[in-house]
């Protein structure tokens, strides 16, 4: 194991923040825009990947960089802004980074294209359809060509106050009636994952992060109905049709990491209990 001394999160939201409180030992910061949020573990940057304002207070030395930076859009000029230049920008700004800077790219499974129900591992070939996966591709060689870097590629995250597969199945609204697979993982357990590979000696350079168990969104989505005592959702088109990945984390696990919450029942079941719907919400 080689846990970094002097780690900096850029983008330090819940996860970023997640990360940073389970790094003993490190001297963590985390760069946001409001930093009011932050952990008291945690020392404050405020500053902004976008215009490169308050960069004046990187720390020095750095031997760790967590980028898990989120757009402000669901657009590519948005995706581009904050994936591919706010990185370029912030890797320029650090003050004397240590030689043994290594970057954690926080990056997306939507590198992958796959949507016949295949299996996927990170040796399957990334034909991303969407913009986001194609920047999100561009960023992480931007990364790997600076410092040796790990692109995690997360699937779904959920957890405490992620809520819009509850709200999804408040709306009733119909869903297609064939299998259509998803891949998430827990918050916690992909803010695990990223320390695992900040602490491993020498990670690979790409990990997929996700569960144990793809599961067909009808699935989750009548489960979901079912604990919360409301009908499951009318179904449409095609009941043999088929769309979506399963994804595999084999590699993951070959590190050391194992998800605590296994399955989506197992992270639904705290996150009912944790940050149940409010009555009402749509």
């Amino acid at each position: 194991m080689n846990a970094p001394r002097r780690v900096l999160i850029a983008g330090c939201g819940d996860l970023g923040s997640r990360i940073g409180q389970n790094l003993p030992g490190a001297e963590v910061y985390g760069l946001r825009r409001n930093v009011a949020a932050l952990p008291a573990a945690i020392h404050p940057v405020a500053a902004d990947l976008r215009t490169g304002a308050g960069f004046d207070a990187l720390p020095r030395q750095v031997d760790a960089l967590v980028y898990c930076a989120t757009p402000d859009a669901r657009h590519e000029a948005a995706y581009r802004a904050t994936y591919v230049d706010g990185l370029a920008r912030l890797i320029d700004a650090l003050p004397d980074p240590a030689a043994t800077l290594r970057i954690v790219f926080v990056s997306s499974t939507a590198v992958y294209g796959q949507d016949e129900g295949e299996w996927v591992d990170e040796a399957s070939p990334t034909e991303p359809t969407g913009f986001n996966g194609r920047v999100l591709l561009e960023a992480e060689a931007a990364a790997g060509s600076r410092f040796p870097s790990t692109a995690l590629r997360l699937s779904g995250i959920y957890g405490p106050g992620r809520l819009w597969l509850l709200r999804r199945v408040r709306t009733g609204e119909a869903i297609g009636a064939g299998c259509h697979w998803t891949n998430r993982i827990h918050l916690a357990d992909a803010a695990a994952l990223a320390v695992t590979l900040l602490g491993h000696e020498s990670p690979p350079p790409v990990v997929i992060g996700v569960d144990n168990a793809p599961t067909c969104e009808s699935t989750v989505l009548d489960g979901l109905a079912d604990r919360l005592g409301l009908p499951r959702l009318p179904r449409h088109g095609d009941p043999a049709a088929v769309s979506g990945k399963r994804l595999r984390n084999d590699l993951a696990q070959s590190l050391g990491w194992r998800p605590r919450y296994a399955s989506w029942e197992d992270g639904y079941s705290d996150v009912l209990t944790s940050s149940p719907l409010p009555p009402g919400a749509p």
